[in-house]
C-alpha cells in the first residue's frame, strides 16, 4: 500500500486494475496447466453424459408414446438405479483384473448397445433389463474415470479438477436432455444419436496417456457402520434418492400430462430441474460451511415441500411460469444430496471418508430404486400430481427427522468441518466422491498390479509454487 501513497486516485485505480488483470492471467495459466493433461478425459465424460442425458429423457417419453404403463416406466427407472449400485460394487474388481482401458471399452459398448436395443425391442419388460445394463455401465464408467482423475490430482489442485469435472457433468447431461427436442421421442434417430455419442467417448480415452491403470475406490455394503457414524447423512441420502429418482424419471411425462408438447417442451422442463440444482449447489454449500448443515437441509426440505405443492396447483399457466417453478424445485432438492454427503464427511473419522462415500452411494441408490416404483404406482392409480405430492410427504418426513436430530445432537463446529466440495456428488446420476485423494493403502481402494505411482521431481515440486507466488507478487506491485 505504501507504494501507492503518492499516486492520484485515477492512477491508483489504473495500477490496481493492472495488478488484478495480471494476477488473473497468472491464475488462468495455472488453471489451464492443471486441466490440459485431463482434457481428453473430460471430453470423454462430456460425450458420455450428452448421450446419457439424451437417453434418460427420451426413454420415459418414448415409453409414454408406446403406451407403457406408469408402473413399468417406474420399474425400468428402479432397475437403472439398482444397476448403478450393483455396478459400483462389482466394477472395481472386474477392472483390476481386466484392465482400465478394456473395462472402459466394455462399459461404453454395453451402454451404447443398450441404447440401440430400446427401439429395436419395443417391450416394457425388455426395457427394464436394458435400463439395468445402462445403470451398471454408467457406474463402472464413473469409477474408472474418477480413478484416472485422482491420479492427476494432488491436495493443491483436487478441488479445481473435480469442480471442473462436475460442471462438465451437469452441462453435458443438460445438453443431452435438450437434444431430445430435435424430433419425436420415439423416433429411432434419437436412440441412434445417443448410441453414437456414447460410443465416441472411447476415442479421447484411447488417444491419451492419462488413461493408465490407477487405484480405484470400492464399495462395501456397510450401511450399519456408516449409519452409526452419521444417521442424518444416510437418512437424507436415502430420502433424497427417492425424490430425485422420481423426478428424473417422470418429469417429462408430468409436463405432457399438464398439456405441454412432448417434443419441444417436456424435455426442457426435465432439464430445468438440473439447471436449478447447478445454480444453487455452490451457494448453499458455502452457506452450510458456516451453519449446521442439517439446518440447511431442513430449510431446503421445507422449501421443497412448498415448491412441490405449488406446481401441482398450476392450471393453464404459461410455460415460462411452469419452467420457473421447475427451476426452484431443482434448486432446493438436487443440492440436498451434496449437503448430506458433506455432513457425513464432517462426522467421518480420519481415513473414513471412502467408507462414508460408499455408504452414501448405497443409501442413495436404494432410495432411487424404490422411489420411482412407488411414485409410478401412485401416478397410475391416484393422480399424475403424485410425482410432486409424494416427494412432499418424503421431504416432510425428512424435515421432522432432521429437526429431532438437531435438537438431540450438537452441530459439528465450523473449525472441524470439511469444506463443502461442489464435486462431492453428481446428484442426477447418483455418483459420490470422497473429499480426499485415493490412498493405495486404504482397504477401500484396490490397486492394479501394473500401476506405478506418478512421481514428481521434488525440486520442481518445491520451486513451482514459489515461482507462481513470486510472479503474482511481482505483478501486484508493478
Amino acid at each position: 500500500m505504501f507504494l501507492f501513497a503518492g499516486l492520484s486516485q485515477p492512477v491508483f485505480l489504473l495500477c490496481l486494475i493492472s495488478a488484478l488483470h495480471g494476477a488473473s492471467d497468472i491464475w488462468m495459466v495455472v488453471m489451464v496447466k492443471m486441466i490440459t493433461p485431463i482434457a481428453a478425459l473430460l471430453f470423454s465424460v462430456a460425450l458420455l453424459l450428452v448421450g446419457h442425458g439424451l437417453q434418460s429423457t427420451i426413454i420415459p417419453l418414448a415409453s409414454r408414446s408406446l403406451e407403457f404403463q406408469d408402473l413399468m416406466i417406474g420399474l425400468a427407472a428402479s432397475a437403472y438405479f439398482a444397476g448403478f449400485v450393483v455396478g459400483a460394487i462389482v466394477t472395481p474388481h472386474v477392472v483390476v483384473r481386466a484392465g482400465h482401458i478394456r473395462g472402459f471399452a466394455i462399459m461404453v459398448s454395453s451402454m451404447s448397445a443398450a441404447a440401440l436395443l430400446h427401439p429395436l425391442i419395443a417391450d416394457a419388460d425388455a426395457w427394464v433389463l436394458f435400463r439395468f445394463i445402462t445403470g451398471f455401465s454408467i457406474a463402472g464408467l464413473y469409477l474408472i474415470i474418477e480413478s484416472w482423475l485422482n491420479e492427476f490430482a494432488d491436495n493443491a489442485n483436487r478441488g479445481l479438477i473435480m469442480s471442473v469435472y462436475i460442471v462438465v457433468n451437469y452441462a453435458a447431461f443438460t445438453t443431452g436432455q435438450l437434444l431430445a427436442t430435435l424430433t419425436q421421442p420415439e423416433n429411432f434417430h434419437l436412440f441412434a444419436a445417443a448410441s453414437i455419442i456414447i460410443s465416441l467417448a472411447v476415442m479421447p480415452v484411447a488417444m491419451t496417456k492419462a488413461a493408465q491403470p490407477a487405484p480405484i475406490a470400492i464399495v462395501k455394503l456397510e450401511l450399519g457402520k456408516v449409519f452409526r457414524t452419521s444417521p442424518a447423512a444416510i437418512v437424507s441420502a436415502f430420502i433424497i434418492g427417492m425424490v430425485l429418482g422420481s423426478h428424473l424419471t417422470f418429469a417429462p411425462i408430468y409436463a405432457i400430462e399438464k398439456g405441454y408438447d412432448a417434443m419441444t417442451q417436456a424435455p426442457v422442463f426435465a432439464a430445468t430441474l438440473g439447471i436449478g440444482g447447478m445454480i444453487s449447489q455452490w451457494p448453499l454449500g458455502r452457506f452450510s460451511d458456516r451453519v449446521d448443515r442439517r439446518l440447511v437441509l431442513l430449510m431446503i426440505s421445507i422449501m421443497g415441500i412448498v415448491a412441490s405443492i405449488s406446481i401441482t396447483l398450476l392450471e393453464d399457466t404459461s410455460f415460462i411460469t411452469f419452467l420457473l417453478v421447475g427451476v426452484i424445485i431443482g434448486a432446493v432438492t438436487q443440492p440436498a444430496y451434496s449437503l448430506a454427503a458433506a455432513h457425513g464427511y464432517d462426522n467421518a473419522k480420519e481415513n473414513g471418508y471412502l467408507r462414508m462415500a460408499a455408504g452414501l452411494l448405497v443409501a442413495f441408490g436404494l432410495g432411487s430404486s424404490i422411489g420411482p416404483f412407488v411414485t409410478s404406482i401412485l401416478m397410475q392409480y391416484v393422480s399424475i400430481d403424485a410425482l410432486f405430492l409424494f416427494p412432499s410427504v418424503l421431504l416432510a418426513v425428512l424435515s421432522i427427522y432432521l429437526g429431532q436430530r438437531i435438537l438431540r445432537k450438537d452441530a459439528v463446529v465450523s473449525a472441524e468441518k470439511e469444506d463443502f466440495d461442489m464435486a462431492a456428488t453428481s446428484a442426477a446420476l447418483g455418483g459420490v466422491m470422497a473429499p480426499e485423494l485415493l490412498n493405495e493403502d486404504d482397504r477401500y481402494v484396490v490397486v492394479p498390479d501394473e500401476w506405478e505411482p506418478q512421481e514428481q521431481d521434488p525440486q520442481e515440486q518445491d520451486t513451482e509454487p514459489e515461482a507462481d507466488a513470486k510472479a503474482a507478487s511481482d505483478v501486484s506491485v508493478q
